[in-house]
């Protein structure tokens, strides 16, 4: 047992036999079967997506060890992947949550970003916070882009100031990922980049943190701190800005600097089951506009690699426009929208929710 475990985690190790499984292998587990029966329920379901949100948070600061956060993740899948043939157990543990959270996108979407990920979760308190105290969600006037800008840059010039007095890429390395995602945030919210193109920058997270792992640098991320005996103020710090940016921009990190996102968005196109617009009953009423936190609905329909499989839009859809489709059984019945995910450009503030 560490000297101090990693916030209140309530056992002291992590792997602990329970009926010859492991115990977070069964707490992952408990939490994916809960969300493919919540798929089969119609009623409340939001009620009950909220409630396995709320269960997630639990179970991964309170029992999980092995997550370290959305880049723990790949890094631990590929550690695994290297103990294969050497160390079966050990192999298993580090691989165990990757290969699950990538089966259940293969089989239901991208249930992981959308019902349990715990920074996932943090970002959609930031949105309700948002609906309820924002009103407007146009551009900023002129005077509230020179007041952000102001902090962005306060911000910017503490992290280069602590990138001068200590190793801040290896002790601090989730500050630049908040400060670029500050940033990004900025330049959509005044007009001067695009939501969607902006949001392929997640493919550079991701060759970064595999880069880096086959390096042996860690990149410590957001709520790393959850999971570590040590402390971890700049994990912590990264984590209140994102719940910050998610004020201005729905789910921030999700659009534009998350490496799992853009995975789960890629996998997402060959999953099982898919949320689609029937055109014939569609009202144009654009309530799902506005409960799709990630902005994976446009005019020409579901964009697959943003949408997290949330079912905001089908349970808030006045009309009933949109449906679930097994795409493995109806390959061949599928619209053009529904295949190519509706890439019709967003742009400005009004992209960002």
């Amino acid at each position: 047992m560490p000297d101090r475990m990693p916030l209140a985690k309530l056992i002291d190790s992590p792997f602990i036999s329970l009926d010859e499984t492991n115990i977070e292998m069964a707490s992952i587990l408990f939490l994916f079967v809960v969300v493919i029966l919540a798929n089969n329920v119609e009623r409340r379901r939001q009620l009950v997506r909220h409630l396995v949100q709320a269960a997630s948070i639990a179970v991964f600061f309170l029992i999980i060890y092995s997550c370290l956060g959305v880049f723990g993740m790949i890094r631990n899948g590929l550690y695994g992947l290297t103990l294969i043939g050497t160390a079966y157990t050990e192999s298993f543990y580090w691989m165990s949550l990757p290969v699950v959270v990538i089966a259940s996108c293969l089989i239901a979407g991208p249930v992981f970003c959308g019902w349990i990920c715990p920074t996932g979760t943090i970002q959609e308190l930031a949105c309700a916070i948002r609906r309820r105290i924002v009103r407007d969600r146009g551009r900023p006037t002129r005077r509230q882009q020179i007041a952000l800008g102001a902090v962005m840059a306060l911000f910017l010039g503490f992290v280069v100031w602590l990138s001068a007095t200590r190793n801040l890429f290896i002790e601090d390395s989730s500050l630049h990922w908040g400060s670029a995602l500050l940033l990004l945030c900025y330049l959509v919210l005044i007009g001067l980049i695009d939501d969607l193109p902006t949001r392929s920058i997640r493919v550079v997270s991701l060759i970064a943190i595999v880069f880096t792992t086959v390096s042996h640098l860690v990149i410590t991320s957001p709520v790393h701190f959850a999971f570590t005996a040590r402390d971890d103020p700049a994990s912590a710090t990264t984590t209140v800005i994102i719940f910050v940016a998610s004020l201005f921009v729905m789910r921030a990190w999700c659009r534009y600097l998350c490496p799992w996102g853009y995975l789960m968005g890629f996998l997402h196109r060959f999953s099982r089951l898919r949320i689609q617009i029937d055109p014939a009953r569609c009202n144009h009423c654009r309530t799902c506009h506005g409960v799709c936190d990630t902005g994976a609905i446009d005019d020409d329909g579901v964009r697959q690699a943003h949408c997290q499989m949330c079912y905001a839009c089908v349970d808030h859809c006045p009309s009933k426009a949109f449906e679930v489709i097994d795409v493995w059984r109806d390959q061949g019945a599928l619209p053009a929208a529904v295949v190519g995910g509706g890439n019709k450009p967003a742009t400005g503030a009004g992209a960002a929710g």
